[in-house]
């Protein structure tokens, strides 16, 4: 999936859930410490900072799940290689 379309789709992902919550802008603007121009742009685009979008995340519930969804193991070489011993870093030739 390309990233912008990836993008659009979180957005849209975050907005549902707003307003399945019935949370205005306002409010999660004002929870988030953030603009309403900065969440709004976020939510109609998916533009904005990782923090920013952290912060939405955390104020409708999904921040755990955002985690989670980059946890390696629940990938399937994340799981073959968890029994491995795991390099601290990765050197190129």
């Amino acid at each position: 999936m390309p990233v912008a379309r990836a993008m659009r789709n979180v957005a849209a992902n975050l907005d549902l859930a707003r307003r399945q919550q019935r949370i205005t802008l306002e409010l999660l603007a004002e929870r988030a410490n953030l603009s309403v121009p900065t969440v709004r742009r976020l939510l109609n685009e998916g533009a904005g900072t990782f923090e920013n979008f952290l912060r939405v995340a955390r104020i409708l519930g999904m921040l755990e799940n955002v985690v989670g969804a980059t946890d390696p193991l629940r990938t399937p070489i994340g799981r073959a290689r968890a029994e491995q011993d795991v390099p601290k870093r990765v050197r190129g030739c």
